[in-house]
């Protein structure tokens, strides 16, 4: 085992989203998407979700780009609140 210093992740999931390791620990629709309000944010303070994981989203490149922008916006004013 080894341990790799990183300060995002990035999870590709295809068509099916991966996320059955996050059961109880974020909120999951029923298909296994994460579930945000309108800025990215989970039920779960501090995490952020965008793109195909995110529930209800249009699984295209443009609207996860938009998300993305959303998401760091988002974090922008939770560390400048900090």
């Amino acid at each position: 085992m080894s341990l790799l210093p990183v300060h995002g992740v990035f999870i590709a999931i295809g068509v099916e989203p991966k996320t059955d390791y996050l059961h109880g620990s974020l909120p999951l629709d029923e298909k296994g998407c994460m579930i945000t309000n309108e800025v990215m944010e989970t039920g779960v303070p501090g995490i952020l979700v965008a793109g195909d994981v995110r529930h209800n989203s249009a699984r295209q490149a443009v609207t996860a780009a938009g998300d993305g922008a959303t998401a760091a916006l988002s974090v922008e004013r939770l560390v400048s609140s900090l």
